[in-house]
């Protein structure tokens, strides 16, 4: 009996059976990949969202990509250290390589979401892990349809400043443009306080770190203000356990709109 025949016959018996057959194990990701998913992915360990053309719309796209091993396990199952741990490469210095702002001091909208094989993905055999760079957008990411470099190359780098649309705070700190300059405020510092599965030190040494850090910022951005307005966040300790290591420092736009002035040079 021909080969085809047989395969046919299979996967006819199977469906007779009431039964499905294996999944076909996809292409592993790769750098320059890009894909549509929502904001809310970026909370989650993994995403079914297809590959898509990068010069159609699309929030994400792969700068890092990876094999696990078979010892790894499911990803959904495994500990977010172990997660952590294996995403180590994908920091802000490497995706701003990627991007082609390595000479940005400024924290910006671009971010990473690390993501993992879906459980049937693992079980037909995927074993990848991929970093995706999005960009914040407020409450949405924003959807591109040319690859993210291009688009910082044809960008004012001070379009991807990270503001908020008012005063910060711990439950509110999306990623906004800088459109409102009145109420905005500007995140100027975003420093990691710990290495992937490092030991959280403590409530109290992180906030006096933070603020620390903060202050400084914030005589660093007075914007020749009497009291300097600044405003600082610190991971607390379950958010360290979820890779949330980061100090996080905030001006006034205003009053960080007046310093950069003072600091430009008269053409």
């Amino acid at each position: 009996m021909p080969r085809l025949t047989v395969v046919v016959t299979f996967l006819l018996a199977l469906v007779l059976a009431g039964l499905t057959a294996p999944a076909s194990r996809a292409a592993e990701p790769a750098k320059g990949t890009c894909y549509a998913y929502q904001k809310s992915t970026l909370q989650n360990v993994s995403s079914p969202a297809e590959p898509v053309t990068c010069t159609t719309k699309h929030t994400a796209e792969t700068y890092y990509a990876r094999t696990l091993p078979d010892s790894f396990g499911l990803p959904s199952k495994a500990s977010a250290a172990a997660r952590l741990s294996i995403a180590e490469p994908c920091t802000t210095t490497a995706m701003n390589a990627y991007l082609g702002l390595s000479e940005r001091r400024l924290p910006s909208r671009f971010q990473t979401a690390v993501l993992f094989p879906t459980d049937p993905q693992w079980k037909a055999g995927e074993r990848w892990m991929r970093c995706d760079v999005v960009l914040q957008g407020g409450t949405s990411l924003v959807t591109l349809t040319r690859p993210a470099a291009e688009l910082v190359a044809a960008t004012p780098a001070e379009q991807f400043d990270f503001c908020t649309p008012g005063t910060p705070n711990a439950k509110n700190t999306s990623a906004f443009p800088c459109n409102k300059p009145k109420i905005n405020w500007i995140k100027v510092l975003d420093k990691d306080l710990g290495k992937p599965g490092s030991t959280f030190p403590g409530t109290r040494s992180v906030e006096n770190r933070t603020r620390a850090l903060c202050k400084a910022q914030g005589k660093a951005w007075n914007g020749k203000e009497k009291y300097p307005g600044w405003w600082a966040i610190w991971p607390t300790a379950v958010g360290w356990r979820k890779g949330q290591r980061s100090a996080q420092c905030f001006v006034p736009y205003s009053q960080y709109e007046q310093e950069l002035a003072e600091r430009t040079p008269t053409p």
